[in-house]
C-alpha cells in the first residue's frame, strides 16, 4: 500500500521530488509546463510538508527566486522528502531543521571497510528491500511487478532503481517471456528470491 503522505501528493509533486532525488545536488527542477499559480501551489505544499527546503544556490544552479540580497534561492529535497517517495537517506537531503551540531569532543571516525558489491542494504521490510527481493529472482521483475508490490507510481519506482544503482547495485535489463522489460540484480549479487515473479 502507498503510504498516507504519498497519497496526499499530486503526480506533479511526486515528479518534482523524484527528479530532485536523482540530482547529485538534490535540487528541485520544476517541470517546464508547470508555471504561475500551479507552480506556486505545488511548491508551497512541498515546503509546508517539509519535503523541500529553500536554500541559497550558486549561479547556474536551479533557482526559484532571488532573496532580499539578490542571491538566487532554490529548493532542495529534504530527508523527509526522500522518505516520502521511498528513497532512503543517501546523504543528499537536507534535514528539516539544520541546527548546527554542538562542537563536543569527537572521536575520529574509523574508516569503514570498502564494500565491493553493494554499499548499503536497505532496511528489512522496506519497499526498497521488496523491489530488491523481486529483482533477485531468476526472471527478475517488470516495472509493473514492482509497482504492484510497493504501491508506488511508475516514475517513483524508476527513481528508486536509479537510487539503487547509485548505491552500487548492478541492475540488468532484459526482455521477459511476455516481451516486457524485466529488471534483475546481477547474478553475482543474487540471493534467494522471496517469490517467483511470472
Amino acid at each position: 500500500m502507498p503510504n498516507s503522505t504519498t497519497l496526499k501528493l499530486s503526480d506533479t509533486q511526486l515528479v518534482i521530488l523524484s527528479s530532485a532525488s536523482q540530482r547529485h545536488d538534490g535540487l528541485a527542477v520544476l517541470p517546464e509546463k508547470l508555471k504561475g499559480s500551479a507552480a506556486k501551489a505545488a511548491v508551497t505544499k512541498l515546503v509546508g510538508l517539509g519535503f523541500l527546503k529553500e536554500v541559497r544556490v550558486k549561479r547556474g544552479e536551479p533557482a526559484l527566486r532571488t532573496d532580499e540580497e539578490d542571491k538566487p534561492v532554490g529548493l532542495k529535497i529534504t530527508n523527509a522528502g526522500s522518505a516520502a517517495i521511498g528513497i532512503e537517506d543517501d546523504g543528499k537531503g537536507e534535514t528539516e531543521k539544520a541546527a548546527p551540531q554542538p562542537k563536543t569532543r569527537r572521536k575520529p571516525k574509523k574508516q569503514a571497510p570498502v564494500e565491493t558489491k553493494v554499499s548499503r542494504e536497505p532496511r528489512a521490510g522496506s519497499k526498497q528491500a521488496q523491489i530488491i527481493g523481486l529483482m533477485r529472482c531468476k526472471n527478475g521483475a517488470t516495472l509493473d511487478d514492482m509497482v504492484e508490490a510497493t504501491g508506488w507510481l511508475p516514475h517513483t519506482t524508476r527513481a528508486a532503481l536509479t537510487g539503487l544503482r547509485k548505491k552500487g547495485y548492478t541492475i540488468e535489463r532484459a526482455k521477459s517471456s511476455k516481451g516486457k522489460t524485466a529488471y534483475r540484480i546481477a547474478a553475482v549479487e543474487r540471493a534467494a528470491c522471496p517469490k517467483q515473479v511470472g
